[in-house]
């Protein structure tokens, strides 16, 4: 019993001690301080409201830079195809007598249009070709030519294109042909030279006219010139036969405004020419009425003059041509008799200058069919009925000394 009062005796101050060490413990423990509650921040002050920015000054605004001027557009030499003064000749591939077969390349430089033959259909209502014999030789003499500063055109038809009939419903397909060929091969334009039958159909002279209009007013939009020239024989260069046949007529109305020049053939009419009004009767001292026809070698030069005035410059009422102005008109003559009847020669086309000079009437130039001949050199049949001697180039040298000036 006393040890077991002992026994709890102890228990009893260790458990005591052991709670008095935990207690101390847990009162020893140093309480922290409640930390010092922070003093409201200071509110801060309202930041100034930063001033509106001064508003930059609108920069000024720059002045417009001047507009360069419109360079100009450089022109080619004596590049005004409007007024120069032109000579224009007939150019083919195939040969004959009295001739030669010159390359487009070497053709005289006073020719400054050169009209290629030719555009023409085989048969009525069939489209056109031009069927040359060595295209590349073509292409690279109008290449050759544009260089110098010279037009060619595409002469369409010839004596043996009386088959040039188109009917209305033809009218693109005719217009995709032409421009098939002026592109291919880099022409500058269509010269008309209908002959024979084809003149008498009016409908396919419209379907012509008009396709070649677009075409010109196309080229147009774009600054570049396409050319119309017409080179009619002479009977059908008057009023009357618009409604009798076979006539140019039609088309210069139609073409009015359009057209750059005409080149009549005052040749192959034989034994045909104008009749002389009283004025020029009394100037030549010979009868109001008369004729001079193209088969009178002494007065060929009068015969082109009294054409070119009637035509151009005075009303004839025995003549009644249809009126071209005279800045669109070219003498056109064979070069030599083997080119065609009633052919120039230097003095006449001497003749026919100086008399167009005194009354101030100023055509375009000359024409001659064709180059051909012109480039050949030899004894020749003259329209004297004697045999002449034939300079090479004869013809571009009288165009030269005389309408060139």
């Amino acid at each position: 019993m006393k040890k077991i009062l002992s026994y709890l005796l102890s228990s009893t101050l260790v458990l005591s001690l052991t709670t008095s060490t935990i207690s101390c413990n847990i009162t020893g423990v140093e309480q922290p301080t409640n930390p010092e509650q922070p003093t409201e921040p200071e509110q801060p002050t309202e930041p100034e409201q930063p001033t509106e920015p001064e508003q930059p000054t609108e920069p000024e605004q720059p002045t417009e830079p001047e507009q360069p001027t419109e360079p100009e557009q450089p022109t080619e030499p004596n590049d005004n195809w409007k007024t120069n003064k032109i000579l224009v000749g007939y150019w083919y591939d195939w040969g004959g007598q009295y001739q030669t077969n010159i390359k487009l390349s070497d053709i005289d430089i006073n020719y400054n249009v050169v009209n290629v033959s030719f555009l023409y259909s085989s048969s009525a209502y069939m489209m056109p070709s031009y069927n040359p014999s060595n295209p590349t030789e073509v292409k690279d003499g109008i290449k050759k030519l544009h260089s110098e500063n010279r037009k060619v055109l595409l002469s369409m038809g010839g004596q043996t294109g009386s088959e040039m009939k188109f009917r209305v419903n033809q009218k693109s397909e005719l217009k995709s042909t032409i421009l098939n060929v002026i592109n291919e091969y880099g022409f500058d334009g269509i010269d008309i030279d209908w002959e024979g039958e084809c003149l008498s159909d009016r409908e396919s002279q419209n379907v012509t006219a008009d396709v070649l209009i677009e075409i010109k007013n196309e080229w147009s939009s774009n600054n570049k010139d396409f050319f119309i020239t017409m080179a009619p024989e002479m009977p059908y260069i008057k009023n009357a036969t618009e409604t009798s046949g076979r006539s140019y007529v039609p088309f210069f109305k139609q073409l009015e405004g359009y057209y750059d020049w005409i080149n009549p053939q005052m040749y192959n009419g034989w034994a045909w020419g104008p009749y002389v009004e009283s004025d020029e009767a009394k100037k030549f001292n010979i009868n109001t009425g008369s004729i001079i026809q193209n088969d009178d070698y002494l007065n060929r030069g009068k015969f082109y003059y009294l054409l070119t005035k009637y035509i151009t410059f005075t009303n004839s009422n025995y003549n009644n041509f249809y009126k071209i102005d005279a800045d669109k008109f070219v003498i056109g003559a064979s070069t030599n008799e083997p080119a065609g009847k009633g052919s120039a020669y230097k003095e006449a086309i001497e003749e026919v200058y100086n008399l167009l000079k005194e009354d101030n009437i100023n055509i375009r130039g000359l024409m001659t069919w064709a180059v051909n001949y012109d480039s050949y050199s030899g004894v020749l049949p003259s329209g004297s009925g004697q045999n002449t001697y034939f300079e090479k180039w004869s013809y571009a040298s009288w165009f030269e000394k005389t309408f060139k000036i």
